[in-house]
């Protein structure tokens, strides 16, 4: 008959041997909860991010109406919002304001300038960097530089060899590449107003007076600062209220234009829009910036910033 034998402690050291397995496995366990948990909050967060921005898209296809004036873009945006809340059981709204829709055709249209009459371009820039108290010696050098850095040639103009050597030689794809013209940030140390906001690389390089900022008007008709106060009153219509249906266009208030001026101006209806839309849902807020057409209705470019506030 064989005898067992037993060994001290052969218990003890096979009960420590299953708490360890244990405590690994359920560190194991938790460190693969910890990963499925940020995982699952990036997913959320990806999602309430992408809801935000489908919303924001919401503001875009309302501003696509033909009807649709600056002046009735935020109370047709609370109008929206409303069918929008259905159904999502979370805060949805998007916000277009009024300054949210602009018209494009209103703005300076730099490779349209920079690309065509020259001496028309620098007349128009110098006039408009002088409303806003820009030096002319500050003026100039950004005017040199803005038609070196967009025509083909080496040439430089004017005197300084850092605008043809800062050059793209090739026409403006962003609007923010005006920054890194030579001059502009001297021009934005010296302006009192003004802004990339007058400005657009978009449209067929008619000024819209329908939508022109006082200052651009009046640069671009070579007049003096204040000279189309009148027209700019008077543009609201009989309700006082800017981009509303009633806005008039009357040329009888400003200086003769020649034949050459009318054929650089659109007195008409604008085709292009830029229109800035804020979705939130929830505590997440995205914006979605597009150039839009009515006719027929498309969004021509987008820009989406995801940021939250």
């Amino acid at each position: 008959m064989k005898r067992a034998f037993f060994v001290p402690g052969a218990r003890g050291v096979a009960l420590i041997v299953v708490l360890w397995a244990v405590a690994l496995i359920s560190a194991a366990m938790l460190g693969l909860a910890a990963i499925l948990q940020r995982q699952l909050g990036q997913e959320l967060a990806a999602l309430q991010n992408s809801r935000a921005v489908m919303v924001a898209e919401s503001g875009l296809q309302m501003a696509l109406h033909s009807q649709l004036q600056p002046a009735m873009a935020e109370e047709a945006a609370r109008a929206l919002c409303a069918s929008l809340q259905q159904g999502w059981g979370v805060p949805v709204r998007f916000e277009v304001r009024t300054e949210d829709l602009s018209g494009e055709e209103g703005k300076l249209n730099l490779n349209a300038l920079a690309l065509g009459d020259r001496e028309f371009c620098r007349r128009v820039l110098t006039n408009l960097l002088g409303f806003w108290n820009v030096s002319p010696a500050t003026s100039t050098t950004f005017v040199d530089a803005l038609l070196d850095y967009v025509d083909a040639d080496r040439q430089v103009t004017g005197t300084n060899d850092l605008t043809e050597e800062l050059a793209k030689n090739a026409p403006i794809e962003r609007l923010d590449e005006i920054e890194k013209i030579y001059g502009w940030n001297r021009v934005m140390e010296e302006a009192q107003g003004g802004g990339l906001g007058k400005f657009t690389i978009y449209g067929p390089g008619k000024l819209s007076l329908r939508t022109a900022d006082q200052d651009v008007l009046e640069a671009w008709l070579g007049l003096t600062a204040g000279a189309a106060d009148a027209f700019v009153q008077a543009r609201r219509g009989p309700d006082g209220i800017f981009g509303s249906l009633d806005d008039v266009v009357n040329l009888g208030l400003l200086a003769t234009l020649s034949q050459e001026m009318q054929a650089r101006i659109n007195t008409g209806a604008e085709d292009l829009w830029r229109v800035t839309s804020t979705g939130q849902v929830g505590e997440v807020r995205r914006q979605v910036e597009g150039l839009i057409s009515r006719t027929p209705p498309q969004i021509k470019a987008r820009w989406t910033k995801e940021r939250e506030k």
